[in-house]
This record gives structure tokens, C-alpha cells and sequence, in this order.
């Protein structure tokens, strides 16, 4: 999606949502996305970064002086680039750190990790308290690990991998849940990308959800 469709998405759904999520169009079109994105919203910068710690400090910054209001970082990056991360900070953005990716099925968190996905949340999740992260991003197949890990919620608890009921298109995704469900399960906020971007009636499919949720 360019970013005049994004735009124009972003102002149909003024209002409906909490916010935008941009990650490839930031590179497109540069962090001057960001604030023209939140003429309709806030925005969750899903930059995923990971690097060694000075360069991803300088990265936190940068973004968030672009204005976004949720900046994702992988916890695999290790304690000393997410604490690097922390203290980078000067305003009110949230850093997210990422568990792991909800395409990666058991047999492939196996080969990556050594470990079962769940595992890997827990000990990611854990992380991030340790180093004083906001929130993670986690699977809605994870939200169980993340209320162990975390029982007074000082992690926001966001959730890609939501796919509405009605949504019937096979794609990459491995461990999901329908939103109402995931919501149920403790999420604070959910990540709906396809699900909308390629509805042929994008407002009428976040009607939908909405009304999913609502029911």
C-alpha cells in the first residue's frame, strides 16, 4: 500500500480506531509519515528494530521525534539494547518489545529458538519487564503466558494475528484468534491489518469488527 492509500484509509477510519499501524511505508516514504499519519490517530510505529544498542537508541529517538506513540524493538536483541532503548526516550512514546512473530509455527520456533514459542514469549516477556519496557507484542495464542509473566498488567499486551470470523483468506499467519476472543484472553490492544487493507469495502469490514466485538 502506497501512501496516498494509506492516507486515505487512515481518514476513513478516523474515529473507528484506535490508531494507525505503519511499517513498510516507513520505508517509502520516511519518518515524515508519521506525523501526517496522526492527523487521524495515534500511531504504532512497527519499525521492529534490533541492532547494536547506540544504533537503535539513536533509531528510538528519531522515531519519536517524528511522533510515534508506539515503537516496536525486538527482545531478541538482548537486555543491554533494550535498556539502551529505555533511556533513549525523552517523551511519551511506548517501546514494545517483540516475543515472537505470530507466523512462526511450533516446528519452525523449534529450529529458530530451541525452544517451543511459548517458552521463548515467557522468557522475552520477562525481559522486557526486567528492562523496563511498556508492553509486548505477543501472539493471541500467548496472551496465557504474558497474564503468568506479568499477573498486575504493567505490560500492555498487544496482539497481531487477529483474524475477525468472517475473514476466510488463507495467509501467513500461524497462531490466531478471532477478536473478541483475543480481547477475553487479555489483550490491550489489537493489530488488524488485512483483515481491513484488503476488504474490497475497507469501512464496512471495520464496521464488522466492530460489531464483532460488540456482540
Amino acid at each position: 500500500m502506497g501512501e496516498a492509500q494509506a492516507m486515505a484509509l487512515a481518514r476513513m477510519l478516523r474515529g473507528r480506531v484506535w490508531g494507525h499501524k505503519v511499517n513498510d511505508l516507513l520505508l517509502r516514504a520516511g519518518r515524515e509519515v508519521i506525523p501526517r499519519l496522526k492527523a487521524y490517530g495515534k500511531v504504532f510505529c512497527d519499525a521492529k528494530l534490533h541492532d547494536i544498542p547506540h544504533t537503535v537508541a539513536h533509531q528510538v529517538r528519531v522515531l519519536e521525534e517524528a511522533g510515534a506513540d508506539l515503537i516496536t524493538l525486538h527482545c531478541s536483541g538482548g537486555a543491554e539494547m533494550l535498556r539502551a532503548a529505555v533511556e533513549a526516550r525523552r517523551g511519551d512514546a511506548r517501546l514494545l518489545g517483540v516475543t515472537v512473530l505470530t507466523a512462526l509455527s511450533e516446528e519452525s520456533a523449534q529450529a529458530v529458538y530451541g525452544r517451543s514459542s511459548g517458552e521463548q514469549v515467557r522468557r522475552l516477556s520477562i525481559l522486557a519487564l526486567q528492562c523496563g519496557l511498556d508492553g509486548i507484542v505477543c501472539s493471541p495464542a500467548d496472551l496465557e503466558i504474558a497474564a503468568d509473566v506479568d499477573p498486575q498488567r504493567r505490560l500492555l499486551r498487544v496482539t497481531p494475528g487477529v483474524r475477525p470470523r468472517w475473514y476466510g483468506e488463507p495467509d501467513d499467519q500461524q497462531r490466531v484468534l478471532a477478536p473478541a476472543d483475543a480481547i477475553r484472553a487479555g489483550a490491550d490492544l489489537l493489530v488488524v491489518g488485512r483483515p481491513i487493507t484488503n476488504a474490497e469495502d475497507q469501512e464496512k469490514a471495520c464496521d464488522l469488527l466492530v460489531e464483532e466485538l460488540s456482540a
